[in-house]
């Protein structure tokens, strides 16, 4: 009998963001989804518009499991862990733990197929998708709340605004300009005239 699944489901369980008031829950299942889509997007951006060359299903496959490890964790929020490097240290080794722990739950056949997502171990093109996936959607994260009028999260929206302008890759540039404008846009705004 293997535990993989039934603990990578609790993940539904697991609400981020647990340090501010939410207007809108969020659990790290839900966020996974929004990486997966938005890994997806950069990287189809990066292979079609920027000459990259890189698997989709890799960078899906890795957006899919890059919290895996927080179905043992918990979602331990980022003013936590980055309190002070000490707390941050500790912390990564923590998640190394958790993830090889959820490793050891899969049948020895599986392990190697799946090792490398749940232990975000992918190649470090891969890697920078997701890390940019995953800025990415927790600023759409902050809009959503600023735009309900929950102003808990204008603090956290600038920080990360200021992390996205540092990441120098074409396709996040790309996304940016050409999604996140309507991310804030009400669905008969979204088709209006259609």
């Amino acid at each position: 009998m293997s535990g993989f699944f039934a603990t990578i489901n609790r993940l539904k369980y697991i609400q981020r963001w647990g340090l501010k008031r939410n207007s809108i829950n969020e659990n790290v299942k839900e966020h996974s989804f929004d990486v997966c889509v938005i890994a997806h997007l950069l990287c189809t951006i990066k292979n079609e518009l920027f000459g990259g060359a890189i698997d989709p299903g890799e960078v899906v496959l890795a957006a899919l499991y890059h919290d895996a490890h927080e179905s043992i964790t918990g979602d331990l929020p980022t003013p936590i862990k980055k309190f002070n490097p000490g707390i941050l240290n500790h912390y990564k080794d923590i998640e190394s733990v958790a993830s090889q722990a959820l490793v050891d739950t899969l049948p020895d056949a599986l392990k190697d197929d799946l090792y490398n997502y749940v232990t975000e171990s992918c190649e470090e093109s891969i890697t920078e998708l997701v890390k940019a996936a995953d800025t990415i959607s927790a600023y759409v994260k902050c809009v959503e709340e600023t735009r309900a009028g929950n102003f808990e999260f204008k603090d956290a929206m600038d920080d990360i605004e200021i992390r996205l302008n540092k990441i120098d890759l074409p396709e996040v540039d790309y996304f940016r300009e050409h999604f996140l404008p309507a991310v804030h846009l009400t669905v008969d705004q979204l088709y209006q005239g259609e």
